[in-house]
């Protein structure tokens, strides 16, 4: 990875304590997957003692009032919430090493076409986008099954005392414990369960190691040069 990625990456996390006094909901479960390859990759995942809250941007409102517009139903198919997996956890786990080899071999494919630099860019870019969409898919699947049931507590919630969803299961860094979701501005924000959090790692860790190990046998896959400058999310650090 190049040193101007590592300044711009670098420069997210200065920005994002900056504003680490203000609410922050908003993020898309893609950043924080994409977060996590890039800090994986560079050697600086961190032992984390707490969960983390994985804001999940599915709506927005511009005009939000919660005395003249109730939250939007959560589009479920993109949220944490328990659900039965389509796939067994070896299957899942499989399937990520699957993408992340794809991912590599596609990366080396583009870095050696011999096309411009511009050119090489911008197909790294729409290739990492791809592979952390294909990710977020897997992501939902694998961590779901250890997920509250979201969705009961949402339809059991009474939106004129607040913009809050709760449960009986505690959540990392919800003001009363067991915050599940919280709509605003932005849209609805996810706050995780430890095991979500460690479940959401593991995978992240297996296709992370998948790419590493095909880098130790055939030299550093290209990494597009184009900025994201991409914060942590909530509570990273």
């Amino acid at each position: 990875m190049r040193i101007n990625d590592v300044m711009r990456i670098q420069e997210g996390f200065k920005q994002n304590q900056q504003k680490s006094q203000s609410k922050n909901i908003g993020k898309e479960i893609t950043q924080k997957i994409e977060f996590n390859v890039i800090e994986a990759l560079m050697g600086r995942i961190k032992k984390k003692n707490k969960g983390e809250m994985l804001p999940i941007n599915t709506q927005t409102n511009p005009a939000y009032n919660l005395s003249l517009n109730s939250p939007k139903t959560p589009m479920w198919d993109k949220f944490y919430t328990k659900r039965e997996a389509t796939m067994s956890d070896e299957e899942i786990e499989n399937a990520v090493k699957t993408l992340a080899l794809e991912f590599a071999e596609k990366s080396m494919e583009i870095g050696n076409s011999g096309k411009g630099k511009a050119m090489i860019n911008s197909m790294l870019d729409k290739l990492r986008q791809e592979y952390n969409n294909k990710m977020v898919d897997l992501d939902l699947m694998y961590v779901s099954v250890v997920s509250p049931d979201r969705k009961a507590a949402y339809a059991k919630t009474d939106f004129t005392k607040g913009n809050a969803v709760y449960g009986d299961e505690p959540t990392m860094y919800g003001p009363n414990g067991n915050e599940l979701l919280e709509w605003g501005p932005s849209g609805w924000a996810t706050i995780c369960t430890a095991a979500e959090h460690e479940r959401s790692k593991k995978l992240t860790n297996i296709y992370v190691d998948t790419i590493r190990a095909y880098e130790a046998e055939n030299g550093q896959i290209p990494y597009t040069t184009i900025s994201r400058a991409i914060a942590p999310p909530k509570n990273w650090v």
